[in-house]
């Protein structure tokens, strides 16, 4: 009734206008005019609906079962973090402890008094010299994890005591003093915080040492110390023998508390291997269907690592995507890295890697996937000339988030849609024509980045499918910023499809159209970029040709 409305009106006041410039004929009666008349003999079109697509609307509510949909930089992006379970590395360090040192006892043998005729007996006034070596026998510490060449040890105190055996008298402290010497580079030796290269002791004395790092590279394997003794009696009577027996000087060494590390250094040998939680993605959801290409320019997996462990590890992951609706699969390529170590002990060292086309991201998603699966291997790079080194507090962690910006590549194809109400009734005044050609002249005002084609689907009453009708390829994509990839303006076009005699029976039942947009890939640029305020604008006319014919009678 809409359309005869605005027919009825406008052939008003056509007639008007005839009546206004021509002569009035009494014998023109008005009454016995008929009331069918055809209007525009050639052709018309008569807007019938219009809709618009915001991508914001389409993508913007789209849900994942992990990660989420945001925008940055005006791009909409898919992004999914996680990381690795590295406790099975720290674990296996965890474990490494060093084996107990036996302590050792020394006997020095000083004055011999088992000739003398009485004791106690004043050894003569005289400088008397004696030289002695110790040697504390150190485990080997390598297991198959690490092979030890040198340790930093944590609060590891080592105890030296003197004692004597036939020695008496008032001054034998003062007159006997023992120089300690280390022999070689084995150890390093702290006494109140300060590092030291020899000691002295008297006799009866005990010291305590800090012993801060072994070395055992090269065979080394005990800690030597030589002992120069120096007898030096100034008065007889400072010093007695108390019997008739070699005298002895007894030196025991001990480590006090169990050997406990801080940093172990040496050659590690370790690999394990593991698999990070799967991704469910559904991506653009129900937009997708089975003849879609999702064709992303550029997805990107960066991968962190952040350690303060000192070896060199050869890193693979094993990325893969499936679809479980069509069985296919793709795999990641060539994704083989190596982590550099920290630099020191004390060191957080990070390594950062970025997988991205180079690597073959987007061919993943070509299959439509629904999920997304990460496997790792690691192994230290034993054939490294660095020498490695692991800390007691290990700490690794490995990371990764996931990009998927919507940039799309050059074989893209997917669909979105829309249902328009239509604005005419068109039933009623379809029923009264003969021979009227009908057609959809469709206007299309573009903001994407893609080029497009059209499917309209006639819906009746109850939503139910009548017919469908295709454009053909719409060369109308937006202009491009080759730099960013995002649309600068808006491109129109129009288009016309026309209905066949059936289509047009059917379209005497339609209430609304259902339209369907298949977005394809532009040729002005290798990618483009989406953004939430891209928009499609479609508005639909009823091309008809032949003549309208409108009775005028039936208006009320």
């Amino acid at each position: 009734m809409k359309l005869k409305r605005f027919l009825f009106i406008y052939f008003l006041v056509v007639l008007a206008g005839v009546f206004c410039f021509s002569c009035i004929d009494n014998s023109y009666d008005l009454e016995k005019l008929s009331g069918k008349m055809e209007l525009f003999g050639n052709s018309i079109s008569v807007p019938i609906g219009t809709t618009t697509i915001y991508l914001d609307s389409v993508v913007g509510n789209l849900t994942q079962d992990s990660g989420s949909l945001t925008v940055k930089d005006g791009v909409y992006v898919f992004e999914f973090a996680g990381s690795m379970d590295m406790s099975g590395l720290t674990s296996a360090l965890g474990d490494f402890s060093l084996a107990a040192v036996d302590p050792i006892m020394t006997t020095t043998p000083l004055y011999d008094a088992s000739l003398v005729f009485w004791t106690p007996y004043d050894i003569p006034p005289s400088v008397y010299n004696y030289t002695d070596n110790s040697s504390m026998t150190l485990p080997d510490f390598s297991t198959d994890l690490i092979a030890v060449d040198s340790v930093d040890l944590n609060n590891c105190i080592v105890r030296i005591i003197l004692r004597s055996e036939g020695l008496g008298g008032p001054k034998l402290k003062e007159s006997l003093n023992v120089r300690f010497i280390p022999q070689g580079a084995v150890a390093d030796y702290f006494y109140n915080g300060q590092k030291i290269d020899e000691w002295s002791l008297g006799m009866g004395d005990t010291i305590d040492l800090e012993v801060r790092r072994l070395r055992l590279a090269k065979g080394s394997n005990s800690l030597e110390i030589t002992q120069d003794v120096t007898l030096n009696i100034r008065e007889s009577g400072d010093v007695t023998a108390l019997e008739p027996i070699q005298t002895m000087m007894y030196l025991e060494m001990s480590f006090v508390n169990p050997l406990d590390y801080e940093v172990v250094y040496g050659k590690v040998n370790y690999s394990m291997s593991g698999n990070a939680e799967p991704i469910n993605f559904n991506a653009l959801g129900d937009v997708l269907n089975d003849n879609v290409v999702l064709s992303f320019y550029n997805p990107q997996i960066v991968l962190t690592t952040e350690s303060n462990l000192g070896v060199p590890i050869l890193f693979n992951l094993d990325l893969g995507t499936s679809n479980s609706v069509t069985g296919e699969s793709r795999k990641l390529n060539d994704a083989n890295f190596v982590m550099t170590p920290a630099g020191s002990p004390q060191e957080m060292h990070q390594n950062r890697f970025v997988i991205d086309k180079t690597n073959g991201t987007g061919e993943l998603f070509k299959i439509n996937p629904d999920q997304i699966t990460m496997a790792y291997n690691f192994a230290t790079d034993v054939a490294s000339a660095q020498n490695h080194f692991v800390s007691k507090n290990t700490q690794t962690t490995m990371n990764y988030s996931m990009q998927i910006p919507l940039q799309f590549g050059s074989d893209l194809n997917i669909g979105m849609g829309s249902t328009m109400e239509l604005s005419l009734d068109s039933q009623e005044f379809l029923e009264e024509q003969e021979d009227l050609t009908v057609g959809l002249n469709l206007n299309v005002k573009n903001r994407i980045p893609l080029n497009l084609k059209l499917r309209l689907t006639a819906l009746d009453v109850d939503s139910m499918a009548l017919f469908s009708v295709s454009s053909g390829d719409i060369k109308a994509a937006a202009p491009i910023d080759p730099a960013t990839g995002f649309a600068t303006g808006f491109s129109q076009t129009s288009t016309q499809i026309s209905l066949s005699p059936a289509h047009t029976s059917l379209l005497k039942r339609t209430n609304k159209m259902r339209v369907e947009f298949l977005i394809t890939a532009s040729d002005q640029n290798p990618f483009v970029s989406v953004q939430p305020s891209d928009y499609i604008e479609l508005a639909v006319g009823l091309q008809m040709e032949g003549g309208l014919v409108v009775d005028f009678k039936s208006e009320d």
